[in-house]
């Protein structure tokens, strides 16, 4: 790794972009002094992220940025980059090059980049840590660094030591996990804070949610009561409100019946009246029809007579045009006979113009072959003797070509065993590198299909986390539903369970009587002892009805002391019923004869304790339950209304032949109490253990969706990984595919020059053979050409004498030719005269039919027109006749409407006053109307003032085996008054702060851990630490011994730790004594000696711990000549693992650099930066 690059573009002196491109190795940057060559230095440590512009010689950061000359302009930023080989990949990015740029504006703007992508200046630190690189290492040294090594401050040495022993990255990450640390225990002692404030707001909310909950549970019931107390009274209210509205129903209707009647009677009268009004209206417009029609036949009449007319116009027309068409068909007929004429004098002539024109064809094509004969023999002479001259030069020509061929032959085959080796040579590389770049692809393969994996796994959480809160969502729904109806049927069941503890339903003194525990020989109430299915309910109360508030006693004893208890109380009266004394009265089914099927007799459809049993035989043996009334009237006919007959819906059919039904209030659900008891506490148990599974489930829901989350963050981070293994590996065979690109050009080009030359070489032999046979075929050409001039004299002299006699003969036919040419001419011009003629006839005369055409058919069209007008009239003089009559007739029909209309207005008077009466009555029986809906409304007012239900959201809970009882209503009413003010909010405010007090309390726990992992990491890196340290500065204290001893040519130098058991705070301690002299205090050594020492510290670091690259600022410039060259063949020896910049004005460490750069400035406060050799840096360094 080493400094590959420094652009500089408006860095301080540096306005336009400059380019400075180093080497391994040592590379001397010189220049006069105020040239700007420290700018280079500055820009390095600038770009590796110092932030004191005082370290960089000014005092803002604008002070960096080009400040402008009276010929350029300031600029408005400055930037510079760092380039960094790193294609052994010592630094952790797989990259072969890192560029490190920073840019800063004169707003006080700076932004870093990485590789031209964005990035934080703690980034690049994290990068560089630990390798010596950056404004706190050692990388960069200036007289400064020289002076804080030297310093009395032992921080600013530290710095340099950590670097060097390689605990930086070490100290940084300590220094983090501190600064974590203290965060954390800050965050703890704020989520300390408001757990103890949470905890103490948890005990009062605790008390008054349960006092809140109670209320609820209490108003739910006193709800349910009342709600239902409400609802009975407006259904009361409801059903006289319906017996009312059927009689104002019927006012309305025999209202609505004489308002019809009255229409009716309105509507004949006005019926009448606008019959009048439309026979007047009729006879008007008859009338006016008839004059219209008077007016049309008038018009009729004219019309006749102008068609008529315009008849005659176009007959005469027609006459007109016939006589125009004969006219010209004589005149084309004339033209027609001409034409022949002249075409038969037309033939006569193009016959013997033919004949001449073959004639002077016939004698031109001889005169044209002996011409062309005598032109061809004397071109040929002429060619033949260029040709000898032609074929001479081409003899030497080719002589001269056979030379420079054999000469190329020997050179193509010289460079095609030049390129046999060049391609095998790429070959061999091009399939390492293509073996190279199969092994990336299926790397990169495996990991786009891993990816892929991945990202579908990742796609499969997202869906089933999105399912499982949908599900979750309903879930909680069903939850909250569930617990309602676990609410409400918890609400039931205690009204009813109180009911029965009460004894509601039943009379005061029975509800005394069981109450009294010393009262002996009680066993209950009768419709406390029975209980009976659900379906023969109604049927056992009605036929029970006051039976079941008898009560059952031991004997008459026991029934005589408990009805003294109620006459010397004064609790009223009850019917007891004595075991002792009543007798079974039970009848047989099977001897009563009937055809009527029967459920059975009413006590064997109850459930009771076998000692009640001669009890229910006496009061309901002779009781027959049937299922409907019409079976129970038939079975009382079959068997003479001897017994009690009761329906399923608890008609009941007395004996002798009365019966009892309609509607009826149940009695106080004494039966059916029991049976909704059970039935809600196995509600609630079955809710209660949905709920139980419900929650279970939501449980597992939270713990699928917690592993689902974590899935998902395990997933994006594996995606973000992947991801970057797939880009680098992408970088990579990119790189590999453009080599092998570059391979196969260069494999291509060689290839195509290969072919090029075996093409040369295949052409070159065939152009060898071509010349030879060349100059063989001109030497016998040469010969050829010679016989044939002799041959070809004689030839053209016999020739030209026959051509001059044609000549003559030809001359005169042509003079034949041109008279008859001008005759015919004459010809063809009057047949088209006569043709044109003609054609303007045949327009004219197709004109003339046209227009001969046209007034034809207007003629027809007119005589049609003038018959439609005769038909149209004879049609209106008898629709005039009609009408006449017509309008007789209305007159006649307008009387008798007259007299209708008198008798309909008497009818009308007499239905008005049914109307009047009717309408009062209506008017009584809506005031009525209005009074109870008033009720009704002041109840569903009530209803929402106090529930804020409506009629339909009560009626869901209505319940008709609830009792209304108001001492309950007053009990439930002092219960929620004795509460006094109740929170309700208090239930979620609890909730919600227990859900914080747990929230908070897994974060205090969270942080606590953390703290703890915290504190151990910090320990453990101090461990790291101080191991690493103690080896690296026992090995660098070892270096600088022996540094020191040969730089200085003897004396003695020795790094100390002062404070052993504190290795890392601790002062380092330098001791230096140079050869001859007595150990001595730091600050009295020669500034050379200073310098020589901080400079062997500074070897001795890079010897333990070579940084990649070096930039040494003029620190050498105190020593004298003879230790700059011992400081200049140290920099040669240490060069081989650390690249040297030096910013130097000395001859020795110029002569030890392998690179030079010079610094100058050609115009004031530019710099310009030129490659040097040795002696040219001489000449710039005498300057200063």
């Amino acid at each position: 790794m080493y400094l590959k690059r420094l652009e500089l573009k408006g860095f301080k002196s540096f306005p336009t972009k400059t380019d400075i491109l180093f080497n391994e190795g040592i590379t001397a940057i010189v220049g006069p002094n105020g040239s700007g060559k420290s700018n280079i230095s500055d820009a390095v440590r600038w770009v590796l992220g110092e932030q004191s512009i005082k370290s960089l010689r000014g005092e803002k950061l604008e002070d960096v940025i080009f400040a402008g000359t009276d010929t350029k302009k300031a600029m408005n930023y400055c930037e510079v980059a760092l380039t960094i080989d790193n294609s052994d990949n010592k630094l952790d990015l797989d990259f072969n090059e890192i560029t490190i740029k920073r840019r800063a504006y004169r707003n006080g703007e700076s932004s870093f980049f990485l590789n031209n992508k964005s990035c934080r200046l703690k980034d690049i630190k994290e990068i560089l840590l630990d390798t010596g690189i950056g404004k706190d290492g050692y990388s960069i040294i200036e007289q400064g660094k020289v002076d804080e090594i030297l310093s009395n401050n032992p921080a600013n040495r530290r710095k340099v030591f950590d670097e060097a022993c390689g605990i930086s990255k070490f100290r940084y990450k300590k220094q983090e996990a501190e600064k974590n640390l203290r965060n954390t225990k800050e965050n703890l002692e704020r989520i300390n804070d408001i757990y103890i404030e949470i905890e103490n707001q948890l005990k009062p909310l605790f008390i008054q949610q349960e006092k809140a909950n109670k209320y609820l549970e209490i108003s739910e019931k006193l709800k349910i009561i009342e709600v239902n107390s409400y609802i009975r009274e407006i259904e009361e209210l409801e059903r006289e409100l319906n017996e009312i509205n059927k009689h104002s129903q019927l006012l309305e209707n025999q209202l609505i019946e004489t308002e019809k009647q009255k229409e009716l009677a309105e509507n004949g009268f006005n019926d009448t009246n606008k019959e009048i009004d439309d026979i007047n209206e009729s006879i008007s417009k008859a009338q006016d029809y008839i004059n219209s029609i008077n007016s049309v036949i008038s018009k009729k009449d004219s019309q006749i007579n102008i068609i008529n007319e315009r008849i005659k116009n176009h007959k005469n027309e027609i006459e007109r045009c016939i006589k125009e068409a004969e006219e010209i068909k004589e005149k084309i007929k004339f033209n027609n006979n001409s034409l022949k004429e002249l075409q038969d004098s037309k033939i006569n002539n193009e016959d013997k113009i033919n004949s001449l024109n073959k004639d002077i064809e016939s004698l031109n094509k001889l005169n044209l072959n002996k011409k062309e004969e005598i032109d061809s023999i004397n071109t040929e002479l002429e060619n033949l003797k260029d040709d000898i001259i032609n074929i001479l030069n081409k003899k030497q020509e080719a002589s001269s070509k056979l030379s420079t061929l054999t000469a190329n032959m020997d050179n193509i085959n010289s460079r095609t065993e030049t390129i046999d080796l060049d391609i095998n040579e790429i070959n061999k590389e091009l399939n390492q590198k293509n073996e190279h770049l199969k092994e990336c692809n299926q790397n990169f393969d495996s990991k786009n299909i891993n990816l892929e994996k991945v990202k579908n796994r990742y796609e499969e959480n997202i869906v089933q986390l999105k399912e499982l809160n949908e599900l979750s969502e309903n879930l909680d729904k069903n939850i909250q539903d569930n617990k309602y109806k676990l609410n409400n049927y918890n609400s039931k069941l205690t009204v009813y369970v109180e009911m029965e503890n009460h004894n509601e339903g039943f009379n005061k003194g029975v509800k005394e009587v069981l109450k009294n525990k010393s009262l002996r020989g009680i066993h209950g109430a009768l419709g406390q002892v029975i209980s009976v299915s659900q379906k023969y309910e109604k049927a056992i109360e009605s036929v029970l009805g006051a039976y079941m508030q008898n009560i059952i006693t031991d004997d008459e004893n026991s029934a005589k002391m408990a009805i003294n208890y109620l006459k010397q109380n004064n609790l009223g009266r009850v019917t007891f019923l004595p075991l002792s004394i009543i007798k079974s009265n039970k009848i047989n089914l099977n001897n009563i004869k009937s055809n009527t099927n029967c459920i059975g007799v009413a006590s064997d459809l109850l459930s009771y304790d076998e000692k009640y049993k001669n009890i229910l035989e006496n009061i309901l043996g002779r009781t027959i339950v049937i299922d409907t009334i019409d079976n129970g009237i038939k079975f009382a006919k079959e068997t003479g209304h001897k017994y009690k007959v009761v329906t399923l819906d608890g008609e009941i059919l007395n004996p002798g032949g009365s019966l009892t039904g309609g509607s009826f209030r149940t009695n106080a659900n004494i039966l059916s109490r029991k049976r909704l008891i059970n039935e809600y506490s196995e509600k609630i148990k079955i809710k209660e253990n949905e709920i139980k599974t419900l929650l279970s489930k939501k449980e597992e829901y939270n713990q699928k969706n917690s592993s689902l989350k974590n899935n998902i963050i395990d997933l994006e981070l594996d995606i973000k990984n992947i991801d970057k293994d797939i880009i680098i590996q992408g970088s990579k065979i990119n790189r590999i595919e453009d080599e092998i690109k570059v391979l196969k050009q260069n494999l291509n080009k060689l290839q195509n020059e290969k072919d090029g030359l075996k093409l040369n070489q295949n052409i070159t032999i065939e152009r060898t053979n071509s010349v030879k046979k060349e100059i063989d075929s001109l030497e016998n050409n040469h010969k050829t050409n010679k016989d044939r001039i002799l041959k070809l004299t004689t030839q053209v002299k016999e020739s030209s004498g026959t051509y001059e006699n044609d000549k003559v003969k030809h001359d005169s036919l042509n003079l034949e030719l041109a008279k008859y040419n001008q005759v015919y001419e004459n010809i063809l011009s009057e047949i088209n005269r006569i043709n044109n003629e003609n054609i303007e006839l045949e327009l004219k005369l197709n004109n003339t039919e046209e227009v001969l055409k046209q007034q034809q058919i207007e003629t027809s069209k007119l005589e049609e027109n003038i018959i439609i007008e005769q038909t149209e009239k004879l049609s209106l003089n008898k629709q005039l006749g009609d009408n006449i009559r017509n309008l007789e007739n209305k007159k006649v029909v307008k009387e008798s409407l007259k007299q209708k209309l008198e008798d309909t207005n008497k009818d009308v008077k007499t239905i008005n006053r049914q109307h009047m009466d009717l309408k009062e009555s209506l008017f009584k029986v809506q005031g009525k109307l209005d009074r109870l809906k008033a009720t009704i409304e002041t109840y569903t007012n009530k209803l929402f003032e106090n529930y804020e239900m409506t009629i339909e959201e009560a009626l869901i809970i209505k319940d008709d085996l609830i009792e209304i009882d108001k001492k309950l209503l007053e009990s439930l009413k002092r219960e929620i008054r004795s509460l006094g003010h109740v929170n309700i909010d208090s239930i979620k405010e609890y909730e919600e702060v227990k859900e914080r007090y747990d929230f908070y309390s897994e974060q205090k726990q969270d942080l606590e851990q953390s703290i703890e992992a915290i504190e151990k990491l910090i320990s453990d890196l101090e461990k790291n630490m101080k191991s690493e340290f103690k080896v690296k500065f026992k090995e660098i204290n070892e270096n600088f011994k022996y540094v020191y001893k040969r730089l200085f040519g003897g004396g003695y130098g020795e790094l100390t730790i002062l404070d052993e058991q504190n290795i890392l705070e601790s002062d380092i301690e330098i001791t230096a004594q140079p050869p001859g002299k007595k150990m001595k205090n730091l600050n009295l050594l020669s500034g050379g000696e200073k310098a020589l020492t901080a400079i062997s510290i500074l070897f001795s670091i890079l010897i333990a711990k070579p940084t990649p690259f070096c930039i040494l600022d003029e620190i050498e410039a105190p020593l004298d000549d003879a230790n700059i060259f011992r400081f200049g063949e140290f920099l040669k020896e240490l060069s081989k693992d650390t690249q040297f910049i030096s910013v130097t004005h000395r001859r020795g460490t110029m002569e030890a650099s392998d690179y030079i750069y010079g610094v100058t400035m050609q115009e004031k406060a530019i710099s310009k930066v030129l490659s040097l050799k040795l002696n040219e840096a001489e000449e710039i360094t005498d300057v200063i």
